[in-house]
């Protein structure tokens, strides 16, 4: 607001040490599950296309208003269209084959690395927040003829019961790659048999009269059934928590730079290892385990940061920078790991209300960098890394979906085989049949059971040989 007014008065509104402030972090919060609804209810095509077009118009129009109240609402509408830009992501994770998604999925958010190099560049140079504006929002016209070329998600015309028109799309994709499909009549029953299954777990809405409902219905879906109960809140903590660390970095240029331009200039060029690496290095090493390891990274160059003295300019930029491209890296895995992990008929209404709960995370940034930073300057950083290290920590407790195929339905879901649970129980009271009848044997045996019900991986046998050594 402060700067906004600044920018009518003569001075530039623009400032990159607040690139997120005016616009973009409350009303995402208001609006995601509208641009969830219009997701699910009138297809990812149609959400991506509405998402630009009214942002590049919205930008372009706001940017020459000429009073500060329209200008405002101009510029929370355009924060508000940031949700629908999710359906992009989704749309291009629902069409690729699982051993290309990873790379096209990171690839295009390269994009955003150089956008940020690019607008230090041009916000040192336009300083008028009009010009700088409208020559920002300009190079979206270029991708609406593309627009009209996208075809629809065919996973979502499955699931939404619109069999033939699935079909069409795989014979296009067909044809566009010269590939032969099996033969119609087996095509056809397949899909049928998969939206028939669908349907029934995914009933129709009727209207938009009933949006209350639909939304207190699609909040209890997520959270309904174990396996994705969990996958949901666990996804939630981490998006809060990476989202905070991200803008926290973004909004300390102040107190680690005194060039706050060069300081959003080399956020963006270290931004770029990170959309560039991340898809090779989950690739190769697995969603969880990359994850977490960022994650653990991070922790430790913050930490670093708040306790190195403030004489070390040039080793505290370094810290920050390294910083920045790990939570990076971490905000890319998170959001690829769960638009993978949500099945089909949700995965729209999980991965928007994860991004609602990403801008709680962006909102108390500010606070923790401007207020808590103003009284201990080593606090927001201490803060940050101990965030990242629980987000670590949770990324455990999430099923790995490397090379897997994504479900269509919560039924799949939760059909998917809980691994090795009768095999670690019987070990466990072969290494201590003695103590099978005490409270901490019991209570140890309970919790083990519940990961290992919710979880697949390594984490759960490690906690096992820890219980193992504790219980002895």
């Amino acid at each position: 607001m402060h700067s906004l007014h600044r920018g009518l008065t003569g001075v530039p509104l623009w400032h990159p040490q607040f690139p997120a402030i005016p616009h973009n972090w409350i009303p995402p919060v208001l609006t995601q599950q509208y641009a969830c609804f219009g997701n699910e209810w009138y297809s990812r095509k149609r959400a991506v296309m509405f998402g630009y077009i009214a942002s590049i118009v919205l930008g372009l129009v706001s940017a020459w208003l000429p009073i500060l109240s329209i200008i405002l609402v101009a510029r929370f509408c355009l924060g508000a269209l940031q949700t629908f830009w999710n359906s992009s992501l989704i749309l291009l994770i629902e069409v690729m084959e699982p051993k290309r998604r990873t790379f096209a999925a990171f690839g295009i958010n390269t994009v955003w690395g150089v956008t940020l190099i690019l607008y230090g560049g041009l916000g040192y140079l336009i300083r008028d927040w009009r010009i700088l504006q409208t020559a920002a929002t300009l190079p979206g016209l270029l991708i609406l003829p593309a627009l009209w070329l996208i075809d629809e998600s065919p996973l979502w015309l499955i699931v939404n019961g619109r069999p033939q028109e699935a079909l069409q799309v795989f014979g296009k994709v067909a044809r566009w790659h010269g590939v032969d499909l099996p033969p119609e009549a087996e095509m056809k029953k397949l899909v049928e048999e998969q939206a028939a299954e669908s349907q029934n777990t995914n009933p129709k809405r009727s209207s938009m009269g009933s949006l209350l409902k639909s939304f207190v219905d699609d909040v209890v879906i997520l959270l309904k059934t174990p396996r994705l109960r969990t996958i949901t809140l666990i996804i939630y903590f981490i998006y809060i928590v990476v989202a905070m660390v991200y803008y926290g970095l973004s909004l300390s240029g102040a107190s680690i730079s005194d060039d706050p331009y060069l300081y959003l200039v080399l956020s963006g060029l270290m931004e770029l290892p990170a959309y560039i690496f991340s898809g090779f290095i989950v690739q190769h090493f697995g969603r969880k385990s990359s994850l977490s390891f960022s994650f653990l990274i991070t922790t430790a160059v913050l930490l670093a940061v708040a306790f190195t003295p403030a004489e070390y300019s040039t080793t505290l930029l370094a810290l920050a920078m390294v910083g920045k491209m790990t939570i990076t890296a971490s905000y890319q895995m998170i959001v690829f790991f769960s638009s993978e992990l949500f099945p089909t008929e949700v995965r729209s209404r999980g991965v928007s209300t994860a991004v609602m709960m990403s801008c709680l995370g962006s909102m108390g940034a500010p606070f923790i960098t401007d207020l808590v930073g103003s009284m201990y300057p080593w606090a927001p950083f201490v803060i940050f890394g101990s965030g990242a290290l629980l987000a670590a920590a949770g990324t455990f407790l999430l099923p790995e979906t490397q090379g897997q195929v994504l479900p269509d339905t919560v039924a799949h879901l939760e059909a998917r085989e809980r691994r090795c649970v009768a095999v670690f129980i019987f070990f466990l009271f072969s290494v201590s049949p003695s103590l099978s009848q005490s409270t901490l044997y019991r209570m140890s045996l309970s919790t083990l059971f519940l990961l290992c019900y919710h979880e697949d991986g390594m984490f759960s046998l490690c906690l096992f040989i820890l219980l193992c050594f504790i219980i002895n």
